[in-house]
């Protein structure tokens, strides 16, 4: 079986000095998330905090990529904005672009068996049946996941491209399109040691060799961003409620049984923020929270609810303990 995940005492450690951001979290607020979506976020260049570049590009995806918004280059200062929107040549060297309903459809194309991924990639079905556990090919090779798992955003691929929504609209609608994706997000999940058990609820397991697969995925961190790419791209296809249950796998994993150690801060950071469905996410956060052993300050949602809602004060708290069941 080769080598096997053991437990680790390792702890989840986040810097001194920094907590919970709420300008960009919208989980503890009661407006619907998409209601907001028009309105910039607060103190919008302040990056002195260095979770708030993911924590504002998760918040952009959870609001459907809003088009008025003014994003800051990576590279540039807080004083140097463009609009990343913007009609114009710079839209290429901007993470977000303007999406546009566009006749080309490329991550459509790969799906329908038209076109193999690029650069000198294969068709979707030959990925599907030829590479289905070959493991040593899924770890090294680093140009299919953006077509298995599209988003409405650039990645490192560059010959991928960023979904739109017309592609999303008929992607949908075709059933083998659906056929491929669920097939698509089995293989990775199998890659991972995980087993999809309920197609219909997204309830996930173990696989039988789950202890090999975990040790891969504990020392090959590129993971991680996978994953984020995968629950990010569950959203997009109609997928959002597969979300929640494989998000709260990955916390037992982590914080419960200690396995996955060099997982936990991207659990923490990103997975749990993927999450579409906002009663949901507080769910995943309470849980993180309530299993989070570290010495540092929880800085994944503000303490102060979370107490009250363990305690059943709030509205939240009166149902938490009962409903707190994920599909896992």
């Amino acid at each position: 079986m080769g080598q096997m995940a053991t437990k680790s005492k390792k702890k989840v450690s986040p810097k001194p000095h920094v907590q919970w951001e709420p300008d960009y979290d919208s989980t503890w607020e009661e407006e619907d998330e998409r209601s907001r979506k028009q309105r910039p976020p607060k103190n919008q260049f302040h990056f002195t905090d260095p979770r708030c570049v993911p924590s504002r590009d998760l918040q952009m995806y959870r609001r459907s990529y809003p088009q008025n918004q003014v994003i800051a280059k990576e590279q540039s200062s807080p004083s140097s904005i463009v609009s990343c929107f913007g009609g114009d040549d710079r839209v290429k060297n901007d993470r977000y672009y303007r999406d546009k309903t566009s006749n080309l459809t490329p991550n459509l194309d790969f799906y329908q068996n038209k076109e193999p991924f690029k650069p000198n990639g294969v068709y979707i079905e030959e990925l599907l049946t030829k590479w289905k556990s070959d493991y040593y090919r899924l770890e090294r090779s680093h140009t299919y996941i953006q077509w298995l798992f599209p988003l409405r955003e650039r990645g490192r691929n560059a010959s991928a491209k960023p979904l739109t929504l017309n592609e999303i609209q008929i992607m949908k609608r075709d059933r083998e399109v659906r056929r491929r994706f669920l097939a698509a997000y089995r293989l990775m999940l199998e890659f991972y040691g995980i087993k999809l058990q309920d197609c219909e609820t997204g309830k996930v397991t173990r696989e039988k060799n789950w202890m090999e697969r975990f040790y891969n995925l504990n020392n090959h961190s590129h993971n991680n961003l996978r994953i984020t790419r995968i629950l990010k791209c569950l959203g997009e296809m109609g997928f959002e409620h597969f979300q929640a249950p494989l998000v709260c796998f990955f916390l037992e994993e982590t914080l419960c049984n200690n396995y996955l150690p060099n997982v936990a801060r991207s659990v923490l950071d990103y997975f749990i923020f993927t999450v579409k469905d906002k009663q949901e996410r507080r769910k995943l956060v309470q849980f993180a929270w309530e299993n989070y052993k570290s010495q540092e300050p929880f800085i994944w949602g503000p303490v102060e609810k979370l107490q009250s809602y363990r305690k059943g004060t709030g509205s939240e708290g009166r149902s938490a303990g009962r409903n707190r069941k994920f599909s896992r």
